[in-house]
């Protein structure tokens, strides 16, 4: 981890205490974090960065007992079984708080582009690419117009259906180590679609993301694509 790296753990720490404190009292978040209230009111009024082991512990206790709330209280499931998700995507501080929890969670890689499809994971891959400071990379479903080259991708949804992927050719590049992001892995067959255009430009899928996965859905998504690298959802519905 470099010393920025540690730095920006820090402050996100910070941050996130910030953000508990206007739900709960200096006594329930040292019940909640085990330590002292004058710690945390250091924290909370930036008079001093906490070490990088108690940052481990904020985030931690944030991602686990708080942020998978958050994105739970979002979402509306239908009688049909089909997920709105229509509240995440236009919440642009809960997607603050993901990219952030995100690029701490992949730090550890470096990572050279994010790469997502149009159109619900477009913001939050956004906010994830402006933490890595990395260019963000948008399969389309469509080829558009003013772009002559394209790496395509067709995954086959059933055998009558297939799905198309487009991303200019030089958008990506050899070598490259490439994040996906996406807002859910329903069925693996969008994700790996995405896996196959990164190979196609001959660079790595470096980790996988969704907010949200169903059910067995990434384990099948490693069964069909033999993938080895980090694969993460928030929720798991």
């Amino acid at each position: 981890m470099t010393k920025l790296s540690e730095t920006k753990k820090k402050i996100f720490a910070i941050e996130i205490l910030q953000l508990l404190k206007k739900e709960y009292s200096y006594n329930e978040l040292s019940k909640m974090l085990d330590l002292p209230i004058p710690v945390i009111s250091r924290y909370i009024n930036g008079h001093v960065l906490p070490n990088i082991e108690r940052a481990d512990k904020i985030l931690s206790f944030f991602k686990e007992e708080y942020l998978i709330e958050m994105i739970k209280s979002k979402i509306k499931i239908k009688e049909n079984g089909i997920f709105d998700l229509s509240s995440l995507v236009h919440d642009t501080m809960l997607q603050k708080i993901v990219g952030k929890t995100v690029f701490h969670e992949f730090e550890i890689i470096d990572i050279d582009k994010i790469l997502t499809v149009e159109t619900n994971g477009i913001p939050l891959a956004v906010q994830i690419g402006n933490e890595f400071g990395v260019d963000v990379i948008i399969a389309k479903k469509q080829k558009e117009l003013g772009i002559d080259e394209f790496i395509e991708e067709k995954s086959i949804v059933s055998p009558s259906v297939g799905k198309f992927f487009y991303i200019p050719k030089d958008s990506i590049k050899k070598d490259d180590l490439v994040l996906i992001v996406d807002d859910i892995i329903r069925t693996g067959v969008t994700i790996s679609g995405l896996i196959k255009l990164i190979e196609k430009a001959k660079a790595k899928p470096a980790g996988i993301f969704t907010l949200i996965s169903t059910k067995d859905a990434i384990e099948n998504l490693k069964k069909t694509t033999n993938i080895k690298c980090q694969v993460s959802s928030l929720l798991i519905l």
